[in-house]
């Protein structure tokens, strides 16, 4: 009896761990980056972190250094992995003095950020709207193309 009812525990342990993988998904793709220095710093950000200026969790969050090749393409390629289903957008900005941050100038009325960024999705320069930048992940998404200005 006990057999019986261990190998059952092991065959419902196999099912859910085969469902609990199949919620997870890879989301890669490329950045273009405008200067031949730094570091590309990419973020999948849900809408909660993206509007409240929070920090993903450190799976989410990727620092890439790129390699003399990819420094004279101006391009890295990224991927994020065991990504579970939702909406993200993917933020980027080209870190070029490494201090770990998207640097500022003070402007007349705002700040204005010195370092180069870009977005997924349909954007506006400008706009930041969820709607026009977000990503449904419910699938393996490749092929995402990001231009920071």
């Amino acid at each position: 009896m006990s057999k019986i009812l261990m190998f059952i525990l092991v065959l419902i342990f196999a099912f859910s761990t085969l469902a609990y993988a199949q919620d997870k998904y890879t989301v890669s793709g490329e950045v273009q980056f405008p200067k031949r220095k730094g570091v590309i710093c990419t973020q999948l950000l849900t809408q909660d972190e993206y509007e409240n200026r929070k920090a993903p969790p450190p799976e989410r969050n990727l620092t890439i250094r790129p390699n003399p090749q990819e420094l004279q393409a101006k391009r890295v390629n990224f991927s994020f992995t065991d990504v579970p289903k939702g909406e993200y957008i993917i933020y980027c900005h080209q870190d070029l003095n490494e201090n770990g941050m998207l640097d500022f100038a003070e402007g007349v009325w705002f700040k204005n950020p010195t370092e180069p960024q870009g977005f997924t999705g349909r954007q506006f320069w400008g706009s930041d709207l969820w709607d026009d930048i977000k990503l449904e992940v419910d699938k393996d998404i490749s092929g995402i193309d990001i231009e920071m200005r």
